[in-house]
């Protein structure tokens, strides 16, 4: 009897040495994998095309971008950060500069949310300099920051036969990915929507402006698909990573890799290992004998 209440009370001393352990153990820093990223939205209006199957349905391209950067975002561990950026035209606005995921979540995902094509202030997309008008931003948030560039590639106006449409950037070396969103098929651009989001007109051949290059009726400028050609082409320019994107979880799949993460010295709470273990102890003493056995 003796022995048996000695050992009953040696698990009360143990549970108590343990929570005693909680109490005083501090945080261990830990250097962990972090990533920050800088990810920008094309919201020109080839991206209401809605051509991208997102659980068997139709959505946007917009729509899709934003389906990725939100499996990005869930995936990203805590002591990483990411914004938001939206271009159009030739110029980068930046909504979010990044900010640590775990923290900001609520943040970041409301934001994200809000993020549309009725932001955008001019017709004409410029992919080449925008794209540079991104690693410049990114550059300048500091050097463990990668940019993800999101966009079907739809230049318009169109380029000049030869132009590469982008600046140099070999002073920002950014590293980072192209997104390419959008279908491989031809359609027609949405123009004007009514106030339900619904489109009601499409452009047209004579109100776009064609490729001088090109023979009469072959430009079809007034048509958007993914340019897979041109962004990879942009990608190897800017010693970027070129993604055509054929579902969303492919963006994280491919962002989370060891060359685009950066060392981070995170702190780390382990009192949850001596709690466990006083819970342990203490459901060990008040088990009932035979369960015990």
């Amino acid at each position: 009897m003796a022995a048996q209440l000695l050992n009953k009370n040696s698990l009360i001393l143990l549970a108590l040495a343990a929570l005693l352990v909680c109490v005083f153990l501090k945080p261990v820093v830990l250097t962990r994998p972090a990533y920050n990223f800088q990810v920008t939205f094309d919201i020109s209006q080839s991206m209401k095309v809605e051509d991208h199957l997102l659980d068997g349905k139709s959505t946007s391209r917009l729509n899709a971008a934003k389906e990725a950067a939100l499996g990005l975002l869930q995936a990203l561990p805590c002591g990483s950060s990411i914004g938001w950026s939206v271009f159009t035209e030739r110029r980068v606005v930046s909504l979010i500069t990044p900010v640590e995921v775990c923290q900001h979540y609520a943040g970041l995902l409301s934001s994200l949310n809000y993020i549309d094509g009725d932001m955008r202030w001019a017709n004409a997309s410029g992919i080449g300099k925008g794209l540079h008008s991104s690693i410049r931003a990114a550059h300048g948030l500091g050097e463990t920051t990668k940019l993800v560039f999101m966009s079907d590639g739809q230049e318009a106006p169109p380029l000049r036969a030869g132009s590469r449409g982008m600046p140099k950037t070999d002073k920002y070396p950014v590293g980072g990915l192209i997104v390419g969103v959008g279908g491989a098929t031809p359609v027609r651009i949405p123009k004007t929507v009514d106030e339900n989001g619904q489109v009601t007109s499409y452009w047209k051949a004579d109100e776009v402006v064609q490729r001088s290059d090109a023979t009469f009726g072959q430009s079809q400028e007034e048509l958007s698909k993914r340019q897979d050609g041109h962004l990879s082409k942009l990608g190897r320019l800017a010693d970027l990573i070129y993604l055509p994107l054929e579902s969303t979880d492919q963006l994280a799949d491919v962002a989370l890799v060891k060359s685009l993460a950066h060392e981070n010295k995170v702190p780390v709470d382990l009192r949850w290992i001596p709690a466990s273990l006083a819970l342990l102890f203490l459901c060990f003493r008040f088990m009932p004998g035979r369960l015990r056995v």
